[in-house]
């Protein structure tokens, strides 16, 4: 195989592993990364790891799998704490680690496989093109590369309505946890597990409003590496119980806005965008460092099977390859994010039917598969829903169980049906965007006519079926009214968690059941 010359802009993850891999699997290969900041110096503080994750470290490199999994801490469960009362879930996570120490592993790993890495040195897509054979632009979610060939690579990046920041403290969880607190300014929401011994990761959760009350928005910062002090004293104060009297550390700490990056391409010539500089994922569905580590196993096992072939097809092989896999992920980051932005609608929820609405948000969970690994939750989540005894509820075929309640036993109407019924066609899963404030409008008209339930209608899809199951939610909970969602057959587990969930309350398939 031609020896070739690699050039990697960034050492993050992405760029550090795909550095070691290349390095490892074509010892002939000059492989060189470039990054400005030692590891001690990251921000943030730690970094969940999937079990889908570590099977794919374990099977790309075994060595580092080894390695990471001897430095993570183990947690397997998380659950709701609400004013209401508490969730459990099962099966959460397979631990996390330190973000300093993943980059330590992966930085020893990548010179130990031959690879030189300049730190301390940031070096752009221009200076290096003409020495190179291959560029990998693993250089982050701002990525200059990215910036640089913005039109080749036809770049998006769409920021997040809410605000979010990403704290520390020196406290113990037994697990991942998700609380609500509501303090005279508005609503925050904490996300926080465990990564070390009396040490926890958090992402804290707010809308602009709350934080502009709270006198907490439009702040301006002198250095990059200023935390935002009153911030954390603040949610410190608000979070005091959960924390045990504790305070929240921070590590660059600021209230910003999450940025989803798409880009319709990811090759240019001989220049590949890597990890989050191609694409991200809301944090909330834990899969940022899952998408990058992943593509970057399947970058490597597309360019080492060049000979002399031009570095762009293979460049298009791995794209081919990759792409439907990250696109599916960012989808269902995508719905978690609208699903956290609009948290408060559903905060009044029973503890283990919110468990099931945030499981189910992005269809990758339904009641059926929680029925075998979490049967207690499906216990009380449908015991809540249909105000039966739990000796009623049934073990097995949860789907046709919830479908067949009467929608008086949800809370409307003596039958099965209700009519008359006014149909409205859903385009956007976005139940907080412009298309969904439109049928809003539509719903109130109807309703104020005398129309008693709202049928949305749309895409005979999964993916259709999730978005009018969320356009549902809202116009249940801000107009009440009866709503119905069309699904066909093979849907139909999806329409059974909406409705447990209080997303709709019927459903109709395409022969009018």
């Amino acid at each position: 195989m031609t020896a070739r010359r690699v050039h990697v802009l960034g050492g993050g993850p992405a760029g550090l592993f795909v550095a070691r891999l290349l390095a490892l699997r074509c010892p002939g290969w000059h492989v060189h990364v470039y990054e400005r900041n030692p590891p001690e110096e990251t921000f943030g503080f730690a970094i969940g790891l999937t079990g889908g994750l570590l099977r794919a470290l374990e099977e790309a490199d075994p060595d580092m799998h080894r390695s990471i999994t001897d430095a993570a801490y183990r947690f397997s469960s998380s659950g709701f704490r609400l004013p209401q009362g508490e969730a459990r879930l099962g099966r959460f996570h397979s631990g996390a680690i330190a973000r300093t120490h993943l980059l330590r592993l992966l930085l020893k790993g990548a010179r130990e496989a031959g690879v030189r890495v300049e730190i301390g040195r940031s070096c752009t897509v221009t200076e290096v093109l003409g020495d190179a054979d291959l560029v990998i632009a693993a250089d982050g979610v701002s990525s200059a590369t990215r910036n640089h060939f913005r039109q080749e690579f036809g770049a998006q990046v769409t920021p997040g309505r809410g605000r979010l920041i990403w704290c520390g403290a020196e406290g113990p969880l037994d697990g991942g946890i998700f609380m609500p607190v509501t303090t005279p300014d508005g609503l925050f929401v904490a996300h926080g597990y465990p990564y070390g011994e009396g040490l926890s990761s958090f992402v804290i959760d707010a809308s602009a409003s709350t934080l502009a009350r709270a006198g907490l928005g439009g702040r301006q910062w002198a250095g990059e590496g200023e935390s935002d002090e009153a911030a954390l004293e603040y949610l410190s104060r608000a979070f005091s119980e959960l924390l045990g009297g504790g305070s929240f550390i921070g590590n660059r700490s600021r209230w910003g806005w999450f940025n989803t990056v798409r880009c319709t391409r990811w090759h240019h010539g001989k220049t590949v965008l890597l990890g989050d500089a191609a694409a991200t994922a809301h944090p909330s569905l834990g899969s940022g460092t899952k998408i990058a580590m992943e593509s970057a196993i399947a970058l490597v096992d597309a360019v080492t099977t060049l000979t002399d072939e031009p570095v762009s097809g293979a460049l298009e092989r791995f794209e081919a390859a990759r792409r439907p896999e990250v696109e599916r992920l960012q989808e269902r980051a995508t719905r978690s994010q609208l699903w956290w932005e609009s948290f408060e609608v559903r905060r009044h929820l029973a503890p283990a039917r919110m468990a099931v609405s945030y499981l189910s948000r992005s269809g990758a969970v339904s009641l059926d598969d929680l029925a075998v690994s979490d049967p207690q939750l499906v216990m009380l989540a449908l015991v809540d829903f249909a105000d039966v005894a739990p000796s009623e509820v049934p073990g097995s075929g949860i789907t046709d169980w919830v479908l067949d309640r009467p929608l008086a036993a949800q809370r409307h109407r003596q039958s099965g049906t209700a009519e008359p019924t006014a149909s409205i066609e859903v385009t956007s899963g976005d139940a907080w965007g412009l298309a969904a404030d439109e049928v809003l409008a539509q719903a109130r008209e109807f309703l104020r006519q005398g129309v008693h339930a709202i049928r949305l209608t749309g895409v005979d899809s999964r993916s259709g079926l999730l978005d009018r199951l969320a356009i549902g939610e809202r116009i249940k909970t801000e107009l009440s009214a009866v709503v119905e969602v069309t699904a066909s057959p093979e849907h139909l587990r999806h329409a059974a968690d909406g409705i447990v969930a209080g997303r709709a309350d019927l459903v109709r398939t395409g022969d009018g059941s």
